[in-house]
């Protein structure tokens, strides 16, 4: 029987693994919250870890538009 660490490990793997999913938003969800026993502020670290990623993504846009 497969423990509960293990199969939210192999639940991240597979939604990264497929197509048209964001893996950077994957990546932070297994990190912060795709555990057994996730830290108690997990949601708090998922949120911030969201934020800065739409952040650097904005800039991204921003300087790519400003680049032509």
């Amino acid at each position: 029987m497969e423990t509960p660490d293990a199969f939210l490990k192999a639940l991240g793997q597979s939604l990264k693994a497929k197509e048209g999913i964001d893996t950077d938003l994957t990546g932070i969800l297994t990190t912060h919250i795709l555990k057994a026993a996730p830290a108690q502020n997990a949601v708090a670290q998922a949120k911030d870890a969201i934020v800065k990623l739409a952040a650097e993504r904005a800039n991204l846009r921003k300087m790519q538009a400003a680049n032509g």
